[in-house]
């Protein structure tokens, strides 16, 4: 197995990010040949056959682009300093998004599942083992118990958090009722509780607990990849 093959393996095993470059034509004198690679990782070539300093040192700050964007894409690039003129497929393998629930109730379990079948990381938390165990929750990465005894602290807690998608279950009257208290204390400001879809998940009428978590998960990839769809918080 070559090196490339090595890492790539660790890659999928670890559950990490790269991009992996494969050069597709290029123009000009230099080593680099069509058919060369380079396997990318924060920023930096782990593996490469591409032989030209220059042209991995091009690579490794175009990948940037792509690792934020999380698109693959085909780009033509001209190598400063030289004659090199290549194009490459920027190939991005992004890291399992990830996916945390608070309370282990009876949402969790299909919103878990369904979660597991889309390629997220699961951690469930809650305070109570009846709830918060393996034999209810198989398919989760992380089952901890260790966590407060309420999901109102919590969502305090990650408020201002750098997560891209925060939602809260629950009825209309608890919501307010909880916003309230947030606008009542001067730490949490109006745009970080505007953050927060409550309530939370898609339009889609749902009823039965597995269509609540299908919505929020919806409404969890309309958030990543600039969906459209229409949600029940009206964000």
């Amino acid at each position: 197995m070559s090196s490339l093959s090595e890492e790539l393996v660790k890659i999928a095993e670890q559950g990490e990010a790269a991009i992996l470059v494969t050069v597709v034509e290029v123009q000009g004198d230099g080593r680099t040949q069509p058919g060369a690679k380079c396997l990318i990782r924060n920023g930096r070539a782990q593996v490469e056959t591409i032989g030209d300093a220059k042209v991995v040192a091009v690579l490794e700050r175009e990948s940037e682009i792509h690792a934020r964007a999380e698109k693959s894409q085909l780009v033509s690039l001209a190598i400063p300093d030289s004659t090199i003129k290549l194009e490459a497929f920027f190939e991005v393998m992004p890291s399992p998004p990830k996916l945390i629930v608070v309370g282990a109730g009876h949402i969790a379990v299909p919103l878990v599942k369904i979660a597991k079948v889309l390629d997220f990381h699961v951690t469930v938390i809650d305070d109570r083992l009846l709830f918060a165990n393996r034999e209810r929750f198989p398919d989760a990465d992380e089952v901890l118990t260790r966590g407060h005894a309420y999901d109102e602290p919590c969502l305090r807690n990650i408020i201002h958090s750098k997560a891209k998608y925060i939602g809260m279950i629950g009825s209309r009257r608890r919501i307010k009722a909880c916003f309230q208290r947030f606008r009542d204390e001067e730490k949490i400001t109006e745009e970080a509780i505007q953050r927060i879809y409550a309530p939370i998940g898609l339009d889609i009428a749902t009823e039965t607990p597995a269509e609540i978590a299908l919505s929020i998960l919806g409404e969890v990839i309309k958030i990543r990849r600039g969906g459209k769809a229409a949600s029940l918080s009206g964000h």
